[in-house]
């Protein structure tokens, strides 16, 4: 069964549980707006996977209207969906990983950009799940393994091939790589179809989950040093940002809000969840293990997509010979 929308959950038993909250006591700390021009605007968001997306929740519980944003969520299943809403119109902006936006928005001409990069929200929740029977302890035993992905031009397998190419293995020949549906990657698990899956939360924790005892995770985006690095960031077609200059603001400003309340919240976020079936199972394990993060702009972002421009360049997906401070000036907004 599919995930119900964040907003028909709490419509139901969970809205009676949030409204409680609300009534009850002060349920967002007072946090001064970050100052913007003030106008309403009616804006269509593109959000890869939006249900139990923490920072969703909280942008709808008042957060976009604090600075005056109507937002018409366009929901799509993950984040090269989401840019390719922006790039056919059917939204303004977009979340999505940096991983899924820098190889579409590279162009050789400046005026053929669909989309600015205004800011990183958040760190990214990739998972490696490597079955335990296979007794594998570290990445590079990977070689000659059938790792599973949703989808072959995804963040995710981009993410394991970083860490392939680091660790000397050919990104693309050293592994085989196999297209499968999220709801069968447990299945093909168990039954030893495949070795590993690439994947990202909540996806990566149902599959955790369902497969305790028999996978594990041996490499993570929410350990080390990967957990300091933004990974879902906030896209505007350049259209968009032509007609209204001051959207790229008033978003990033809302999501910087939300990433800003979340730690306070999470308990009762987690209450939430659990009262729905379909959330992931152990919602405070997954929402305790998401990485306290807040919304980068201006030169620390620029800094951040050089060096996925620089990852990027190292599985080949983008050009050695352009320079990689050139493209980040070109593909960032400055806010």
């Amino acid at each position: 069964m599919a995930a119900p929308s964040r907003r028909l959950l709490l419509m139901g038993a969970g809205g009676v549980i949030l409204a409680t909250a609300l009534q009850s006591r002060h349920f967002f700390h007072h946090h001064k707006p970050i100052a913007t021009d003030g106008k309403n605007r009616h804006v269509r968001l593109a959000w890869p996977e939006p249900d139990y997306d923490p920072l969703l929740w909280l942008c709808q519980q008042g957060i976009f209207g604090r600075y005056d944003l109507t937002v018409d969520i366009v929901k799509v299943p993950g984040g090269t969906s989401a840019v390719d809403a922006v790039i056919s119109n059917r939204a303004d902006a977009a979340l999505s990983p940096l991983l899924d936006w820098l190889p579409v928005l590279y162009q050789d001409e400046e005026n053929e950009l669909p989309a600015r990069l205004a800011c990183g929200v958040r760190a990214g929740s990739y998972r490696l799940l490597v079955r335990r029977d296979l007794h594998l302890h570290k990445i590079g035993n990977l070689a000659g393994r059938k790792i599973g992905v949703v989808s072959l031009e995804g963040a995710d397998r981009r993410f394991v091939s970083i860490q392939l190419r680091r660790r000397g293995l050919h990104p693309t020949d050293s592994v085989h790589w196999v297209a499968i549906p999220a709801e069968d990657m447990a299945d093909a698990l168990r039954a030893g179809e495949l070795d590993a899956v690439a994947v990202h939360d909540p996806i990566g924790w149902r599959i955790l989950q369902e497969t305790r005892g028999i996978s594990w995770n041996m490499l993570d985006s929410m350990t080390g040093a990967e957990r300091e690095r933004i990974d879902l960031t906030l896209g505007i077609a350049t259209e968009a940002v032509a007609h209204d200059p001051g959207l790229a603001v008033a978003l990033s400003a809302a999501l910087h809000d939300a990433q800003h309340e979340f730690p306070a919240h999470l308990d009762e976020l987690a209450r939430l969840w659990e009262e729905d079936g379909d959330a992931p199972k152990d919602a405070k394990g997954m929402l305790d293990r998401e990485v306290p993060s807040k919304a980068v702009t201006g030169h620390p972002f620029r800094i951040q997509v050089e060096q996925y421009v620089d990852e990027l360049k190292l599985i080949g997906l983008m050009p050695d010979a352009d320079k990689t401070t050139e493209i980040a000036h070109r593909l960032c907004l400055s806010l």
